[in-house]
């Protein structure tokens, strides 16, 4: 407290309380300088020893941390006094800048890498919110990670001030904190009231008018509804960077634009490059000051990184205290990390035994990377060893192929090069197969390292559980060996053995006689009864000998009396990686979950993992499974768990060690090595906090990539999140029932997304670069004018190929280059040493381009002297003379080849072709007329006015210019999708507006159709809501494609004749009369019926199905009925949103019937294990598919009430779900929802659930989507394997 008083007088006196946080890229703070941190240091004289440890810890920070000025600032300080006294360990300063935001009002998005305590930051929002007697919100993008969170939130602030709100699952909703997917406060940000006036001011700062009246009327019908935001102050968005992901992220998206006014926003993100525009973006569409805060840059449990192969274990990076999370990070790469100073280098390279020839960690390698983030000294030997025996073997081929064909080496082998490098690449690939480390390899290396519990990555289910398996039979038979008398071999046979001819299998230690034998190698052993085996053999046989006794006697069932004898536990404990007391633990544990749940209970096999504390953990399995696995996990029940890279998504399970088994993972284009974001989020679970001194990474060799492409992927930059905003059905009717009917506010919406922003922010930002160019006129030469239009050229080209829309390219290797090269002419430093690299390659280049002209010269003079006679025979047409000086200019234009390849893989001829290309294709005038003006200033130029860019012409303006370092004239992040974001945007949802318009739903509170389409959180309602005949084609759009099947059907008319008098008599059009056929033929179905045709239309095909004719065939007569009505709607709608403009991935349209079987089945009672034989699914993709159906279903039946009516003649309007089918519904869902389908939540107390409406129920159904494209990324490492 006495800190706390003289930091608020001192702040007093000096200067006014002001808080600011600017981006780290521009220096967030000022440098501390050495006397101010004294004279602060003096006041830790009198502060308690907790609080005085803080303060040092934070002081000794300010060397390398520019925000170390924390002590001086009031608002910090003042954050410090309210929110440090609420948790027991001392905040961190990034906290506390947070902390001081949030108390200061503002909206804060805080980037902060995995495990480095960003929840910490959402606490203090919750905490906040209470203090001022308001309630706050706290999202997570999955439900599982809010069941989570809403059981640490109670144990926080207390069981009856928290509440869940999932999609399916409400309690205490309302309470003073509320935990809830992003999806459900999406909606509710959608329905709230207190979202509308935000809307209305910038309306009216268009120019466009609103009667704020009606829009006030029409919205006061729902108060109840929309009362739930009314009294939030604060909502935390969990994993902000969900954003830019391809399924979900325009839900946080719609989250910030639809935020309430008087509501904050708190954004918890991993780390992102352009994390500065998202909250400049969320100022700009909220009206409220947005903070970027940055954690720095040293986590709380720092990180270390290793490779691991077949025979080594080594560090990474050749510094081995390098890498993203590491205590020296990328080394000032991009401004992460340490730069090394000469001091510190000469410190580390006397510690890590570097000797004055060994290669240095300082500086910077030929790439522009920092030395340190090369490859570990003893990785790149291996490396070189691996390629030099590659050489030999191939060389010896050769020899022997010359020899073979020619019975000497003088003709030269008949293996050509180009066969020469497929053989080496063969044999490189054999190499890395031969390196790949076993599961059972890497955990004993961890064991003995100390560095348990692990998780295991493994992109494959199957992987994932074949790791498993094959690990606790590993555990089993590595105990019996210990317990086999494995005596060695006699001393008279060993001698006698020899003797013989041949070369032993084992070594022989300088100091004794015993053989020292290889796991690797085929070593004879000997068992009791004296019989002789090769030791693999031997594992095999015991093993064998260990299941059957397990098999016969041994074995107890989970469910037996016996399962808890010491007896029993303290062989697996002897066996596993568990003590016996954790081992009793965990059988005590699986007892009980087997006892009270019989019917999903543990198999044998996998009890038998668990108490040898190894898990699998992937979307295959079923939730309480994972639940379960989870928990052991966390209780450190468990050693190591293999694990897909979904478990890496928020999940509370951190590790003391991280193992990535794999780099690469299948996408759009084939194998693809992994995004750095998702290495870097694998890698973050590692280090406990409060646990671990340090957290490790392992990296494990593969048979396809080695630590060159592990160290490419960690270094690589994070790519910035891009807008993925799509308009839908359900936001276009919401948002025309705001406007009344009138699209103003719709069209105000659409201008707040992110791509729009973007769009106008990269304009802004051209516009003010070539204003800073024209600024410099007066103060820069012409070179230096052209060098800076030149580097805004290639910053340019860098956006648009990151855009996808450069016209040369967008691939990842183009940007990559792109990068270096604006890396290049940005840093005088490196642009000065490619300048002299291309003047030396230049002259030497000159040089032997000048030594060749003077040989062809030679030989053409001796030519006219002495000409050659064709008459002569051709041994003796030439002389030796001439042989001799043929021979020379030979060899000398291989050496101008060899020279004009390096200055044309020089960096600055790269820039000149972008320059060249640009000018060539008029993109940049202003490069352009720099080079003119460049041109005209030189006296001496040699290049003629037109001349394309040359490197040469591009050296000379750079050594004309100073070589310091330049600032970016663009920001580098910018990820701005087109110029016609907005356009593009706008007219798809004047698309899906004039689809509605067709169906007359266009009107929520005036039309019943619409509501339902408003309420419903599918991916396309409005065909859901035809699928089930309450919307159709009122409008008749589709009436071409009447005319056109009436064309093909010309030759049968007669045949129907009395059919198509018929259906002439009638008025009523054809779109209509369908939909009241299949609304008929929909009433007259069971629940359980009509449950097996929802789920056709939300539930996506599987990887491995049956056909379509035998997936119907397997379905009910009404069944079939339904659907052949389903398909006449489906081509109608297609029809008219192809019509209409709409784009297919926004109007998409499914009948899938794989899942109708199993899900009508379910939802008729059957058992659980009757529906595993039935679909042939795994239980967790099973549980998936009934919970997305169950999830429709509750949101069909959820639907506002519409009484059933009947027309005469021509509707007017669509009517929406039919009662009966609503009623339908609702009985299905009830069916449905049984135990394993319906979760027990895992809370110590049993909550009451309270009814949920249809607004939320959307967040299964997103949730699970995006769920699924995580498995058929795990599924199809399957085929990778079989490569």
């Amino acid at each position: 407290m006495v800190l706390l008083q003289l930091m608020h007088a001192s702040s007093a006196a000096v200067r006014p309380s002001a808080f600011a946080v600017r981006r780290r890229a521009s220096t967030a703070f000022s440098w501390q300088s050495a006397a101010s941190i004294q004279r602060r240091s003096a006041l830790l004289v009198k502060v308690s020893a907790d609080v005085q440890d803080f303060y040092e810890e934070q002081l000794s920070l300010s060397d390398n941390n520019p925000g170390a000025d924390i002590l001086d600032d009031a608002s910090i300080a003042d954050a410090h006094q309210q929110l440090q006294p609420h948790f027991p360990f001392p905040l961190d300063q990034w906290q506390l800048s947070a902390g001081a935001s949030i108390l200061a009002d503002q909206n804060v998005i805080v980037c902060a890498p995995t495990g480095a305590g960003k929840t910490v930051v959402g606490e203090m929002a919750l905490r906040v919110a209470l203090q001022r007697e308001k309630k706050a919100i706290y999202t997570t993008p999955l439900k599982a990670l809010s069941n989570q969170k809403f059981g640490e939130m109670r144990k926080v602030f207390g069981v009856e001030r928290v509440g869940l709100a999932t999609g399916d699952v409400s309690i205490r909703r309302g309470a003073d904190v509320t935990i809830m997917t992003t999806e459900v406060y999406r909606n509710m940000a959608w329905r709230s009231r207190t979202g509308i006036s935000s809307l209305l001011d910038d309306v009216d700062a268009n120019g466009m008018q609103i009667d704020a009246f009606k829009l006030e009327a029409a919205s006061a019908q729902n108060d109840d509804e929309f009362s739930d935001l009314s009294s939030n102050s604060i909502v935390v968005l969990d994993e902000f960077h969900y954003m830019g992901e391809k399924f979900r992220g325009k839900t946080w998206e719609e989250c910030v634009i639809f935020n309430p006014p008087h509501t904050q926003i708190v954004g918890l993100s991993a780390t992102l490059p352009n994390a500065h525009r998202l909250a400049s973006w969320m100022e700009s569409t909220t009206g409220r000051k947005s903070i970027l805060i940055e954690a720095n840059d040293k986590r709380p449990v720092p990180l270390r990184y290793y490779f691991c192969s077949k025979r080594d274990f080594s560090p990474l990076f050749r510094d081995e205290e390098a890498g993203p999370g590491a205590p020296h990070g990328l080394l000032g790469l991009r401004g992460d990390g340490v730069l090394l100073t000469p001091k510190r280098v000469k410190k580390k390279k006397k510690k890590a035994g570097f000797g004055k020839n060994d290669a240095s960690i300082d500086g910077v390698n030929r790439d522009g990377m920092p030395r340190g983030l090369d490859l570990h000294p003893s990785l790149q030997s291996a490396a070189e060893r691996r390629l030099a025996n590659i050489d030999r073997r191939i060389q010896r081929i050769v020899e022997r192929d010359s020899y073979d064909e020619y019975d000497g080496y003088g003709r030269g082998s008949t293996i050509s090069a180009r066969e020469q490098r497929k053989m080496k690449e063969n044999m490189l690939k054999a190499e890395l197969r031969k390196s790949v480390p076993s599961i059972a390899t890497m955990l004993r290396r961890l064991e003995n390292k100390d560095l348990l519990p692990a998780i295991f990555f493994i992109f494959s289910r199957k992987g994932c559980d074949n790791a498993a398996e094959i690990l606790c039979e590993n555990l089993k038979q590595s105990a019996e060996k210990k317990v086999t008398d494995r005596r060695p071999v006699s001393e008279s046979k060993r001698k006698k053995k020899g003797k013989g001819k041949g070369r032993g299998r084992g070594r022989r230690h300088s100091n004794n006689n015993e053989w020292d034998l290889n796991e690797d190698e085929l070593a004879m052993v000997q068992d009791e009864d004296g019989r002789n085996f090769r030791a693999d053999l031997l594992d095999q046989i015991l093993a064998d000998e260990f299941d059957s006794s397990m098999g016969d006697d041994s074995a107890v069932g989970v469910g037996d009396d016996e399962f808890l004898s010491d007896a029993n536990i303290e062989y697996y404990a002897d066996v596993g990686l568990l003590s016996f007391a954790e081992a009793k633990e965990v059988a005590a544990r699986v007892l009980s979950f087997n006892t009270a749940n019989p019917e999903i209970s543990f198999q044998d096999s996998v009890v038998e993992q668990l108490l040898c504390g190894v898990g699998s953990h992937h979307a295959g399995i079923l939730p309480a499974h994972k639940a379960f696995i989870e928990t052991l996990f966390r209780l450190q029940l468990m050693k190591a768990v293999f694990a897909t890279e979904t478990l890496a998504a928020g999940i509370n399970m951190p590790a003391r060690t991280t193992v990535i088994c794999s780099m690469a993972k299948r996408g759009d284009l084939g194998m693809e090595l992994l995004e750095t974001h998702n290495m870097l989020q694998m890698a973050g679970r590692a280090g406990r906090r409060g646990m671990d001194v340090e957290g490790v990474c392992v990296v494990a060799s593969t048979a396809f990539e080695g630590p060159e492409d592990a160290i490419t992927i960690l270094t690589n930059e994070i790519k910035p999140v891009v807008s993925q905003f799509a308009p839908s059905y359900a936001l276009a009717v919401n948002l025309v029932e705001r406007g009344s009917g009138k699209l103003d506010v719709a069209r105000s919406m659409v201008q707040k997304s992110f791509a729009v922003w973007e769009s106008r922010q990269r304009e802004q930002d051209l516009l003010a670069a070539m204003d800073a160019l024209d600024s410099d006129d007066g103060n820069g030469s012409p070179e230096e004018q052209f060098v800076n239009a030149l580097q805004l050229t290639l910053e340019k080209e860098l956006i648009e190929a990151r855009d996808g829309t450069s016209s040369t390219g967008t691939s990842q290797s183009k940007i990559s280059k792109l990068q270096q090269l604006v890396d290049v002419l940005a840093d005088g430093k490196k642009l000065k040493k490619v300048s002299k690299r291309y003047s030396g390659a230049s002259q030497m280049l000159d040089l032997e381009q000048s030594t060749l002209k003077y040989l062809e010269r030679e030989l053409r003079e001796m030519e006219e002297t002495d000409p050659v006679d064709p008459e002569l025979p051709l041994d003796l047409m030439f002389d030796a003379e001439r042989i001799e000086l043929m021979a020379e200019i030979k060899t000398q234009r291989q050496r101008v080849m060899k020279g004009e390849r390096e200055v044309n893989s020089n960096i600055l001829s790269a820039i000149a072709k972008v320059a060249n290309n640009r000018m060539r294709d008029e993109v940049d005038e202003s490069l352009t007329n720099a080079l003119l003006t460049a041109r005209l200033h030189g006296e001496d130029s040699t290049f003629p006015q037109g001349a394309p860019l040359e490197p040469g012409e591009l050296n000379a303006y750079i050594k004309a210019v100073k070589k310091t370092n330049r600032r970016p004239l663009l920001d580098q992040t910018t990820s701005a999708q087109s110029e016609d974001s907005e356009d593009e945007s706008w007219n798809q949802m004047l698309a899906l507006i004039r689809i509605l318009e067709a169906s007359r739903t266009h009107q929520l509170r005036r039309n019943a159709c619409g509501g339902h389409v408003g309420s419903l959180g599918m991916d396309n309602p409005l065909w859901q809501i035809c699928a089930l005949g309450g919307a159709w084609d009122v409008k008749y759009e589709s009436a071409e494609l009447d005319r056109f099947q009436e064309a093909l059907d010309e030759g049968f008319q007669a045949e129907d004749a009395d059919d198509a008098s018929d259906e002439k008599a009638t008025d009523i059009p054809k779109p209509q009369r369908e939909a009241e056929t299949l609304r008929n033929y929909l009433c007259q179905l069971s629940p359980s019926e009509l449950a097996g045709y929802v789920s056709s239309l939300v539930i996506d095909a599987p990887k491995r199905s049956d056909s379509a004719l035998e997936a119907f065939q397997k379905l009910t007569h009404d069944q079939q009925r339904v659907v052949q009505g389903a398909l006449l709607s489906l081509e109608r709608l297609v029809e008219v949103q192809r019509r209409l403009g709409l784009d297919d991935a926004i109007g998409k349209c499914q009948l899938e019937l794989s899942a109708c079987d199993v899900v009508t089945a379910w939802a008729s009672g059957c058992s659980w294990n009757d529906a595993l034989a039935i679909s042939g699914a795994a239980p967790g993709d099973l549980v998936r598919t009934l919970s997305r159906a169950l999830d429709a279903l509750r949101q069909l039946s959820n639907v506002e009430y519409q009484p059933a009516r009947a027309f005469d003649g021509v509707a007017s309007e669509a009517t929406g779900i039919h009662p009966k089918i609503r009623s339908l519904a609702r009985e299905a869902a009830n069916e449905m929802d049984r135990y394993p389908v319906k979760d027990v939540l895992p809370f110590e107390e049993q909550e009451e659930e309270e009814s949920e409406s249809g607004e939320d129920s959307d967040s299964e159904d997103e949730e699970s989507a995006a769920t699924e494209a995580d498995e058929r990324d795990d599924n199809v490492e399957e085929d990778r394997a079989n490569e």
